[in-house]
């Protein structure tokens, strides 16, 4: 008889075919390879710093050393304009360096564009202002163009590189009138996102766009506008940052908002959790709490997520996991 080959497993229906590497959706599924993907990871916000946001990672061995040491499938950085900019002109050596270091460790990088709080980004909270007009004609300090020209720009240096799990617009992203927390109509955050991933997809259509919510019911996320926002047609994840619920593994937010993804078809992912171990007294309660959230959290239908955050030299009581924390076995268990 002759011989039959084995085909390869089919992809998940309804996924769209991609380039080897890149991380991709199917319905509420993340996928990787054809096959469901589920991940954990850090936050290493600094990772492009070269000096100028946190401690240097962006040369030398300071991220190789972060990413041997946590174990990451997935990390969150800061891509911001002003970490690709020296004396007045572009440089992308820190990005470069970045994807090269996380490409040889095999791990995927959340890329955050921007920052709703102006941190490591020129120091501006962004109204709802920014949102309506300002993010296409400012030049905030520290950089070079509007942040719409630099998206343009870093999408069309890399978007044929697989180690990019997904763009992300801003760092939660949300949209108040003004300083008495008054907030914008929802078309506000609508009308940017759809705009901005608009102009992404239309330059690489390969990656994953995420606009960048806490999704904690902050201006921009309450009820229904959660829902709203995430329902454009050019946004693929919806996003969730856990914090101030130390010995809650399921915040009732975090229902709310799983419920409102799963309805648009669209995978959820916690892209922040943070826990101060002087909140829980030591590292290990950090550790135990941590474990009960990823639990509660993947069983009720999160596909990834990734702790706030990790530092080679972690600071006593704070946010920081480094080497040795048992929240890394904890974060490499799922």
């Amino acid at each position: 008889p002759t011989a039959t080959a084995t085909a390869p497993p089919a992809p998940p229906a309804g996924s769209t075919p991609l380039p080897a590497g890149f991380v991709g959706r199917s319905g509420t599924q993340f996928t990787l390879g054809g096959q469901p993907f589920t991940f954990t990871g850090f936050n290493i916000y600094q990772a492009n710093s070269r000096a100028n946001c946190s401690y240097t990672m962006g040369t030398g061995s300071a991220l190789d050393t972060a990413l041997t040491g946590s174990g990451s499938e997935v990390f969150r950085a800061w891509f911001f304009q002003s970490l690709a900019t020296k004396n007045g002109q572009r440089d992308w050596s820190a990005f470069d360096h970045t994807l090269a270091v996380a490409k040889a460790h095999g791990v995927k990088v959340v890329v955050t564009l921007g920052n709703q709080w102006g941190s490591c980004e020129g120091s501006q909270y962004k109204w709802a202002s920014w949102y309506t007009g300002g993010y296409k004609t400012q030049v905030l300090s520290g950089t070079t163009v509007p942040y719409r020209q630099f998206v343009q720009e870093i999408v069309s240096r890399y978007k044929n590189d697989p180690t990019i799990a997904m763009w992300q617009l801003i760092n939660e992203a949300e949209s108040k009138l003004d300083n008495t927390s008054t907030c914008a109509p929802v078309s506000v955050l609508y009308d940017f996102a759809t705009d901005v991933s608009g102009m992404i997809k239309s330059i690489d259509p390969n990656h994953l766009v995420n606009l960048g919510q806490m999704g904690a019911g902050q201006c921009g996320s309450k009820t229904a506008d959660y829902k709203t926002i995430n329902s454009v047609s050019t946004l693929d994840v919806c996003e969730y940052h856990d914090y101030g619920h130390e010995t809650t593994a399921l915040p009732t937010n975090l229902v709310n908002d799983i419920a409102s993804c799963n309805a648009l078809n669209k995978p959820m992912f916690v892209g922040e959790a943070g826990i101060q171990t002087n909140t829980v007294g030591s590292v290990s309660a950090r550790a135990s709490a941590f474990n009960a959230k990823m639990a509660a959290m993947f069983k009720a239908g999160v596909r990834g997520f990734i702790v706030w955050s990790w530092n080679n030299s972690p600071s006593s009581g704070s946010w920081e996991v480094g080497p040795g924390d048992p929240t890394l076995s904890v974060v490499n268990s799922y």
